[in-house]
């Protein structure tokens, strides 16, 4: 009888472990708590997708000034022919038009336009290069313009 008594004991133990898993509330907690982690975790990844698409049209706004400055040097004014610079950059990026406008023998303004400021995140960036023929020195004043403010930017 004693050893019947084990036998039906581990039976019982063994038939226990088979049937452990998780139960409904255990997965729920698990769900929202991963839920929780990402509602908080999105909007942060979302700001840093917007900053990377940034440095795309402050990057080349830069060297589209740096080579606005060597064209003025060498010219008698500044260019808004794009096609003119000696500058390796792709003007045609993925989330900005690039554009010079307002040329003239002082000064000239450098444009990277969003193509999709909502959906990309990003903003209008836009310097204005003026040269003095006094000094021969150059001064640059970058804007970023969202709807509604204008503020600047170091670039």
């Amino acid at each position: 009888m004693n050893s019947n008594f084990k036998f039906k004991l581990l039976s019982h133990l063994t038939d226990k472990k088979a049937d452990k898993g998780f139960t409904l509330i255990e997965l729920l907690v698990v769900v929202i708590i991963i839920g929780v982690l990402a509602a908080i975790a999105l909007p942060n990844l979302l700001g840093q997708v917007g900053k990377a698409r940034m440095s795309e049209g402050k990057s080349t706004v830069g060297a589209i000034n740096r080579s606005q400055q060597v064209y003025r040097t060498e010219n008698p004014s500044f260019t808004n022919d794009l096609t003119k610079l000696d500058t390796k950059v792709d003007t045609s990026g993925k989330f900005f038009s690039f554009a010079a406008t307002g040329a003239s023998s002082t000064n000239s303004t450098n444009t990277a336009t969003s193509l999709n400021p909502e959906g990309d995140n990003t903003t209008t960036l836009t310097t204005t290069i003026t040269y003095d023929p006094a000094t021969g020195a150059f001064t640059m004043v970058n804007t970023s313009v969202t709807p509604g403010k204008a503020s600047g930017w170091d670039g």
